[in-house]
């Protein structure tokens, strides 16, 4: 769940990867069966995924690293933020989301934001920042959606706003 300061782009590139491993899963082509090579999708950054045996089960949460994309040639970044909003959690939220919490992402920076969420949302925030929306919404700045666990069930809406 926890990206520690990865681009959001490449966390969205090695996240299959990383739930296979961290859940005892192999890569089948792969000849370390602990390991997996992933690249980023500006193709520039080359990413090993590897898998540690651990004694305990330790939950790791690491403050989020962000990293300023406006004036980087990002029309949609320069133009908009991105904010998501939790509306509601049937239960209990594991990476600690709670009702009414509101923080800033982008396609580069994860935020606050657990990495299941994250890759789910992910394509909706590219979908915002390049002026889009969802047909079905009654506005198109905003776009609901629920976290991929179906027990705790974290319902969302990403906002866009202009800068």
């Amino acid at each position: 769940m926890n990206c520690d300061g990865l681009c959001g782009a490449a966390y969205q590139a090695i996240h299959s990867q990383i739930v296979t491993l961290h859940h005892g899963g192999a890569m089948q082509w792969e000849k370390d069966p602990d390991s997996h090579g992933g690249v980023c999708p500006e193709g520039v950054v080359h990413l090993d995924v590897k898998r540690i045996a651990k004694k305990d089960r330790e939950f790791f949460k690491t403050p989020p690293k962000t990293v300023t994309m406006t004036g980087k040639t990002y029309s949609g970044i320069d133009k908009y933020r991105i904010y998501l909003e939790v509306i509601s959690i049937a239960n209990n939220c594991v990476w600690g989301h709670k009702e009414g919490d509101r923080f800033e992402l982008d396609a580069f920076n994860v935020g606050t934001c657990c990495g299941f969420m994250y890759r789910g949302i992910y394509h909706y925030i590219n979908l915002l920042l390049a002026d889009g929306g969802l047909a079905w919404e009654g506005d198109k700045n905003i776009i609901h959606g629920c976290c991929p666990d179906p027990f705790n069930q974290l319902t969302y809406r990403l906002i866009r706003e202009e800068r």
